[in-house]
């Protein structure tokens, strides 16, 4: 019973995350006057998820080291 209560929880901050990246984009792309392109969101994004597995493996390496 915990592991899907753990489940929901995780999947509700997922949503969250999801909801305020598209808010973002949406703002961006307003203030832009529409004239951002996909290519140019999904470079965006793909730089935040890279840099965010930069910081994950480097927290995985250091927990690794530590024990």
């Amino acid at each position: 019973m915990k592991a899907n209560k753990k489940q929901k929880e995780v999947r509700i901050n997922i949503n969250k995350i999801n909801i305020a990246i598209s808010e973002a984009i949406d703002k961006v792309c307003v203030e832009s006057g529409y004239t951002i392109s996909y290519a140019e969101i999904n470079s965006a994004l793909t730089d935040t998820l890279k840099s965010n597995l930069g910081f994950e493996i480097k927290e995985m390496w250091e927990t690794k080291n530590k024990q």
